[in-house]
């Protein structure tokens, strides 16, 4: 008894056939079962047999690969193909800043894609992450980190579109974060990045413009807020509030945007920092409000909008031009060692917080959690040791014997 015509699997075509047109021409045919399940008859037509029957291939391919992403994956596609997908699911979605999109698809071409761009969807197993993961590891725990978020949220997607039966990193090994002390300067290293700083490229033998002393600015900022780089060189004329100046109040400053770098759009100004818990309102000591002040008056009259750190082109300060020349300071210096980066003064400014007051005070300037300030950003003060122990467990020592009496 006959089984009847094999049933199609979705985005695939059954036999081509030809027929000759009234024309002359020649055209070729084929059922293909849609993403929809429906079965419809696909045609293209050529002068010649070979050519309607490549005409319609090309066509029943492109028809295959037309999903609402743009891209048909299967168990047999390659993981630069999830990438091409991915990405472009990441792109249209609104809940992610350019900035998150951009860090994504760094990642993804430097970490992952070198290592299973060529590897089909079926091919990458627990196992092949896990091994990946572990050796990445070794280099660098932000690294493995990264890579196995992307690779997460890949086969997720692939997973949501019928690709893959699981997802292959859901079964790999907990990553175990290094446990690292944050670092935060002395006030003596303090002092010599402040003379580095500020005698950078001074002297009468300097050749080219001089610095403007924008980075001497910016290190004041960071030291005297806690903001990350990027909110500091954010900071507007409408977010300093010196209203309380003659009263002999501090100066404000509210923290509500953030520089960010995106592929294609350059150096702009986010109208929000990274978190929620980052947009705070700051008292700021008064070696900070003199380097606002300054700022201040270099800016036009009523330009509330303007930042107070630009270049000469009136444009953003970019954080990596910044972090460069505050490496070429410090190296000219001789202060190197010190391994110096913006974070550097967050750090520090957390840790005089914190010690002064208490992590939590620390971490409300900070803009993170207590938990975050802590592990992050607030240097632990190396033990006192209490006397009094060795003082209870000297009476477990040998008693001291009493000298004999000689007779006379």
């Amino acid at each position: 008894m006959s089984t009847g015509r094999a049933r199609l699997e979705i985005g695939t075509y059954g036999d081509m056939h030809t027929v000759t047109t009234v024309a002359g021409n020649v055209k070729a045919e084929a059922r293909y079962r849609d993403w929809d399940g429906e079965i419809r008859k696909v045609t293209a037509t050529a002068r010649t047999v070979s050519g309607a029957k490549q005409a319609l291939r090309k066509k029943l391919n492109e028809r295959s690969t037309a999903t609402g992403l743009g891209t048909a994956l299967t168990p047999e596609s390659t993981v630069a193909e999830l990438a091409d997908a991915w990405l472009e699911d990441v792109h249209i979605r609104t809940d992610l800043a350019d900035s998150t999109k951009d860090l994504y698809r760094r990642e993804l071409s430097s970490l992952v894609l070198p290592a299973f761009k060529r590897f089909l969807l079926r091919e990458v197993t627990v196992g092949r992450v896990d091994r990946f993961i572990k050796t990445q590891a070794t280099v660098s725990y932000a690294h493995a980190r990264h890579s196995r978020v992307v690779l997460s949220m890949m086969f997720n997607f692939a997973l949501r579109h019928d690709a893959v039966q699981h997802n292959p990193v859901a079964g790999t090994a907990r990553l175990k974060q290094p446990k690292v002390n944050p670092k935060a300067l002395s006030l003596q290293q303090l002092e010599l990045i402040r003379t580095a700083t500020g005698t950078w490229r001074s002297g009468p033998s300097v050749n080219g413009p001089r610095p403007d002393g924008q980075v001497r600015d910016v290190i004041e900022v960071l030291l005297g807020t806690s903001d990350r780089i990027g909110e500091a060189l954010a900071l507007r004329r409408c977010d300093i509030d010196d209203s309380r100046a003659g009263d002999g109040e501090p100066m404000r400053v509210t923290v509500a945007g953030t520089l960010v770098v995106v592929n294609g759009k350059g150096v702009y100004r986010q109208d929000h920092p990274k978190t929620s818990r980052s947009l705070r309102t700051l008292e700021v000591p008064e070696f900070v409000a003199d380097v606002i002040r300054r700022r201040l008056a270099l800016l036009p009259p009523r330009a509330d909008e303007h930042l107070l750190f630009f270049t000469r082109k009136g444009t953003p300060l970019a954080p990596n031009n910044v972090r460069r020349t505050l490496r070429k300071m410090l190296k000219d210096a001789g202060l190197s060692e010190l391994k110096v980066t913006p974070h550097t003064f967050r750090r520090t400014g957390g840790t005089f917080i914190a010690r002064a007051t208490d992590s939590k005070t620390a971490a409300a300037v900070l803009g993170n959690t207590k938990e975050i300030a802590e592990k992050h950003y607030i240097e632990q003060e190396a033990p006192v040791p209490n006397p009094m122990p060795a003082r209870h467990l000297g009476s477990l020592g040998p008693q001291p014997t009493r000298p004999r009496r000689t007779r006379e």
